[in-house]
């Protein structure tokens, strides 16, 4: 199962680059036992050899990730950017696009991976539901928004927690 809640949200964050928002997502994410501590420099790796970034409308996202390596708990964290930055083109990797939604995924299972990443692709190709995310105020009311359009349920719980629940 997918972990997202709340507390991996950025709402209206100010990033100078691609990287200062990769690192504050996994951060979260490891702050919460989910990734290992050096599953932000392998996305980052990653991004520079196979970028994320798409072309999407009324304007661009990126699906930032590494691989299975790393990840203790599939989860996602999210960043809604107060200004773009920029990533390259997953298309076409000489092309700098303006991102303002970033996904940072952390699948354990390969097959999560696409599953997750086809919806999100369902749900980022219709212009609306992308203005929609970035419009919402909080981070509570972006991860209310997300579970519901990505039929999520919420968990707030750590990787200690997980474990303590059987679910691991």
């Amino acid at each position: 199962m997918l972990q997202f809640n709340e507390d991996l949200v950025l709402i209206d964050f100010d990033a100078a680059d691609s990287t200062t928002v990769i690192k504050a997502m996994s951060d979260r994410l490891y702050a919460r036992g989910f990734v290992s501590e050096l599953y932000g420099q392998q996305t980052i790796s990653r991004e520079e050899k196979h970028p994320t970034g798409l072309p999407t409308e009324p304007f661009c996202i990126a699906f930032p990730h590494a691989d299975a390596e790393g990840v203790n708990v599939s989860s996602l964290a999210v960043a809604i950017l107060r200004n773009p930055v920029v990533f390259k083109n997953m298309a076409d990797p000489d092309e700098d696009l303006l991102v303002y939604i970033v996904l940072l995924l952390a699948n354990k299972k390969p097959e999560e991976q696409i599953e997750t990443l086809r919806k999100l692709a369902i749900l980022f190709g219709q212009p609306e539901k992308l203005s929609e995310l970035r419009s919402q105020p909080t981070s509570a009311s972006a991860a209310t928004w997300l579970r519901l359009e990505l039929s999520l349920s919420e968990s707030s719980e750590s990787v200690g927690e997980v474990r303590k629940g059987g679910l691991l």
